[in-house]
């Protein structure tokens, strides 16, 4: 029975390992247009009813972050059946390592979020800008590939530092 358990755990972690290296094709070019132009009808949702956001502080943020949430499940409905469609056999290996790479990008925007509604409320027309950023480097993040770095044309085999 321990022979069996070492066996599962051992297919588990290659799974996991097979999943973390496998390009990720889990968002769809539609959807992301989507969001972007769901962005766009915020934006003159905004210049319409909010002209002075300063002065309608809970309302502005209220209309961004419903416009986040909703790109959010957007993306993530599409991302969960287009990679159990596309990569069926490691499908919830790559939706978690996904996920596990785009979460900090989602941690440090809801972080911004609070300490600029907390102390600096006057800047808060800045945060739709700011979340693209942050959006892209996590999209980034889950772009980049680790061994993109560990072996490049620029490094040769007999190099003695390893990353």
């Amino acid at each position: 029975m321990r022979d069996l358990d070492k066996a599962l755990s051992d297919i588990t972690a290659m799974r996991s390992q097979m999943a973390r290296a496998a390009e990720f094709r889990g968002y769809g070019p539609i959807t992301v247009a989507a969001t972007g132009l769901l962005a766009v009808i915020a934006g003159a949702l905004q210049a319409h009813w909010l002209p002075d956001p300063r002065n309608e502080i809970l309302a502005y943020l209220a209309l961004w972050v419903a416009t986040a949430t909703i790109s959010v499940i957007l993306i993530s409905v599409e991302m969960v059946a287009r990679t159990r469609r596309i990569h069926s056999g490691i499908a919830d290996e790559m939706i978690h390592a996904a996920t596990e790479q785009f979460i900090p990008a989602g941690v440090a925007g809801a972080l911004l979020t609070f300490v600029l509604y907390q102390y600096a409320p006057q800047s808060l027309w800045m945060l739709p800008g700011l979340w693209q950023i942050i959006f892209s480097l996590g999209f980034l993040a889950l772009l980049a590939r680790p061994t993109l770095f560990r072996r490049g044309p620029w490094r040769s085999r007999s190099a003695s530092v390893n990353f």
